[in-house]
């Protein structure tokens, strides 16, 4: 952001305010027991303080243009913010009950990583066995892309049931009775088809070996759900409570991440149009206090070595500039908020106000 401080001259020339100073000083003005400032020198610092009110009101612009971004980002990392400090204090409570924090052997990355993959997998094979029925290219592409879709999903589906529906001792069982299942599914499929294309290779027709497609892609299918069944039924706890809360948890974190590195994004675009606008109405207020300065030491050149008003031991200050915006700060994090229930979810400034408000007085 940047203002047009210089666009036109703010205070007298040099020459006018030594002329003046010196007049003043003829004069006696200000007086010496007066600790009020002179007509001129006052003149000097309204000039001032007027380029730093218009510097102020050109800030707030620049701030409302941003706000309504930012203050969307706030809002929403703020409803994140408390959704999840809900849902961490009752996480902490179902881990109390069960005695126990979640067992999760497979990652939830992991889970969909293999579910991904066995759908990719399964689709070429499905193409390869629709093709050797002699089906038609469109119901080939059709048949395969359902079942790699619907099978996998069914599998993750089931083996989320089982996981947190069925009492455990079962579940181990029926996973104990599925495991050597799968590794069987995977040989007979794998042998299946390596005996079609030696057959096809061989007589460049399906002859007798249409039987064994039927049992090929059964094995294949068999597999793919199996294996997807599986990797979901490891990849949630026992407990069907305590693992909806871990995924909540786990959902509303990575939300959190992304909307506080966008508001920080946002924080760090406010802050640097509240230290440019800073920056130039300190100028201004530099420069202020280097006029008055020629002003003053002109006028004690004309007093003849009589003792300095009590009015300039007094510096120019700027009321606009002593209520400027604080640079403002990311809110902490939920985990805090947890122990502090009275934290807000909006960020502050240095003097804990609420962020993205420009009207303040």
């Amino acid at each position: 952001m940047r203002h047009k401080t210089l666009s036109r001259p703010i205070f007298p020339d040099d020459e006018l305010i030594r002329k003046t100073g010196h007049e003043d000083g003829l004069a006696g003005l200000p007086a010496g027991s007066s600790y009020e400032a002179g007509p001129f020198e006052r003149s000097i610092i309204a000039a001032g303080e007027s380029k730093i009110s218009e510097i102020y009101a050109q800030t707030a612009q620049e701030l409302y243009r941003h706000e309504g971004r930012s203050s969307n980002l706030s809002n929403a990392y703020e409803s994140n913010q408390y959704r999840l400090k809900d849902v961490l204090v009752r996480y902490k409570n179902r881990k109390e009950v069960v005695g126990r924090d979640v067992v999760i052997p497979v990652p939830y990355f992991i889970h969909w990583l293999v579910v991904i993959m066995l759908a990719i997998g399964e689709f070429p094979l499905n193409v390869v066995v629709f093709r050797m029925f002699g089906e038609p290219e469109l119901m080939t592409y059709v048949m395969s892309m359902t079942l790699s879709l619907t099978l996998p999903l069914i599998g993750v589906f089931l083996g989320l049931q089982i996981r947190t529906l069925v009492k455990p001792k079962i579940a181990t069982a029926i996973m104990i009775l599925l495991a050597p299942t799968t590794v069987l599914g995977a040989l007979t499929a794998l042998s299946f088809i390596r005996n079609m294309y030696v057959t096809l290779h061989a007589e460049h027709r399906l002859g007798g070996g249409s039987g064994n497609m039927v049992y090929a892609m059964f094995a294949i299918n068999l597999l793919i759900f199996l294996g997807a069944y599986m990797v979901s039924f490891f990849a949630h706890d026992q407990d069907s409570e305590l693992d909806a809360l871990h995924v909540a948890v786990v959902r509303l974190d990575k939300k959190r991440t992304k909307l506080r590195d966008k508001l920080s994004q946002a924080i760090s675009k406010t802050n640097a149009i509240i230290r440019a606008g800073r920056g130039e109405a300190e100028r201004v207020l530099s420069e202020t206090a280097a006029k008055i300065s020629i002003y003053r030491q002109a006028n004690m050149a004309s007093r003849g070595g009589t003792v300095a008003p009590s009015s300039f031991s007094r510096n120019p200050e700027s009321p606009t500039l002593k209520r400027w915006w604080s640079d403002l700060k990311i809110p902490d994090a939920a985990e805090s908020m947890a122990t502090n229930p009275a934290g807000s979810g909006k960020p502050t400034d240095g003097q804990g106000r609420t962020l993205f408000s420009t009207g303040r007085a």
